[in-house]
C-alpha cells in the first residue's frame, strides 16, 4: 500500500508559530486549530484531547530529533486527520532526548483504521527523521511552504 499523506494534508492542516506552553495546552491549541479549520467536530475536541493526554501519560510521543507524534484512534474521527504544528523556538514535550520539540505531527484516525493509522505514523516518523527537513520546517514562514516541503520529502521516500 502506497501512502500519500498529501491526501490528508493541506495548508489548513498546518499551524505555525506555536509558543511554549504546557503540553496539554499545546495539544489543545492544535485541536482548536483543527476545529476552526473544520477538520474535526467541535463537540469531539474534549474527548480527543483526553485520549491524546492519556496516550502521552503512557509515554511521551516526542521521539527525539525535535519531533513529537501525538496520535489517537477514536470512533468520532471519520477520516484520517493530520496536523503539522511548528514552533520555531521549541517546546518542552518530555522528549526522550531531552531536546525541545519544533515539529508536532498530530495524527487522528478512526478506531477501525488500525493498520492505516500505524502505517501513517511510521511514514510520518520516517519523513521527519530527516534533520534538514525538520530544520526547514522550523524556519517555514507560510503554511504552503510546509506542505511543499513535506510533498518533496514524500517524493524522495517513495
Amino acid at each position: 500500500m502506497n501512502i500519500d499523506i498529501l491526501n490528508y494534508l493541506d495548508k489548513d492542516s498546518v499551524l505555525l508559530g506555536l509558543k511554549q506552553r504546557s503540553k496539554k495546552t499545546i495539544l489543545s491549541m492544535i485541536l482548536d486549530h483543527l476545529v476552526q479549520k473544520k477538520k474535526i467536530d467541535k463537540d469531539d475536541k474534549n474527548e480527543i484531547l483526553k485520549v491524546i493526554i492519556k496516550r502521552e501519560e503512557m509515554g511521551s510521543t516526542a521521539i527525539g530529533n525535535h519531533i513529537a507524534l501525538p496520535h489517537a484512534r477514536l470512533d468520532s474521527i471519520k477520516d484520517i486527520v493530520i496536523c503539522i504544528a511548528i514552533s520555531k523556538d521549541g517546546l518542552d514535550f518530555d522528549s526522550l532526548d531531552q531536546e525541545p520539540v519544533n515539529v508536532v505531527a498530530m495524527l487522528l484516525s478512526n478506531q477501525k483504521e488500525a493498520g492505516l493509522h500505524l502505517k501513517m505514523l511510521a511514514f510520518l516518523a520516517r519523513m521527519l527523521r530527516d534533520k534538514y527537513l525538520v530544520q526547514s520546517l522550523k524556519n517555514s514562514k507560510a503554511e504552503d511552504e510546509v506542505v511543499a516541503l513535506l510533498s518533496k520529502q514524500q517524493q524522495i521516500l517513495k
